[in-house]
């Protein structure tokens, strides 16, 4: 499988980590700063200097280059053939339609991967045109599965999508602070209060996962008659804690819909 990389950011370095693991793909990856990508030359790795080069070489070349610098990237493609060529979009903000007007070309796709698809984890959104053969699209969902898992989604969703995935791990950092910093405030050494926390947070999700527990069900399996934990979260419910989570990231949504 032939796959180019345009851009080598911090996407776009994720990307070449990420799918570099898997030896069968062999990937051609381009960055202006040059200096930037000696590092990645390998066996299956190919440096290339110039775009055009990515692009014919490539099957699919994912775009990963900040939004104003899209013009600099299709400008060097928009003549070239897009037969058995595709190009994956990482670029927020822009739609399918933004991005067919951009380029000059339809077989497109838009994605949006996080921050924690480094540790092949995340959820990666895609949309497409629907005009692309479902081959094609199974390919295109076999690569990104070295990120995690690949949501199909409506392309109108994306900013819902981009609060909750690509915003939602610094939301979770802060959570997880905030749980840290309450172990200190009642005796526990840092080191020790982050391992507890921790734990606690990813134990949670794997036993909700493995017990196949809905939400409610752990909390009241947790919470004994005039205990401590019904106490806790009736002191945060008291706080609006939910309901202000609930607002910043609806804020947050918000924001990302003017930009």
């Amino acid at each position: 499988m032939k796959i180019g990389i345009i851009g080598i950011g911090n996407i776009g370095s994720m990307l070449v980590k990420r799918f570099s693991i898997n030896k069968e793909y062999e990937l051609y990856i381009y960055d202006v700063n040059k200096d930037r990508i000696k590092k990645y030359e390998d066996e299956n790795i190919h440096i290339e200097d110039e775009i055009s080069k990515v692009y014919e070489k490539a099957i699919f070349t994912f775009v990963s280059v900040k939004p104003n610098h899209l013009n600099d990237v299709f400008d060097k493609i928009k003549d070239l053939s897009e037969e058995n060529r595709y190009i994956i979009s990482t670029a927020a903000g822009k739609t399918l339609a933004d991005l067919y007007e951009l380029s000059g070309k339809k077989n497109i796709f838009r994605i949006m991967p996080t921050v924690i698809s480094n540790s092949g984890l995340g959820t990666t959104a895609i949309a497409y045109n629907p005009a692309i053969s479902e081959n094609i699209v199974s390919d295109v969902k076999s690569i990104l599965s070295n990120l995690g898992e690949v949501l199909e989604i409506e392309e109108k969703k994306f900013d819902a999508f981009t609060v909750l995935n690509s915003s939602g791990p610094a939301f979770v950092a802060y959570i997880i602070e905030s749980f840290l910093e309450s172990g200190i405030n009642i005796g526990l050494s840092h080191d020790d209060s982050l391992k507890i926390v921790a734990n606690t947070f990813m134990g949670t999700l794997e036993y909700l996962k493995n017990e196949e527990l809905k939400l409610s069900e752990l909390k009241y399996m947790v919470s004994s008659p005039g205990g401590v934990t019904i106490k806790g979260l009736y002191e945060m419910d008291k706080a609006t804690v939910k309901g202000s989570i609930m607002k910043a990231i609806e804020e947050a949504y918000l924001k990302n819909k003017k930009l």
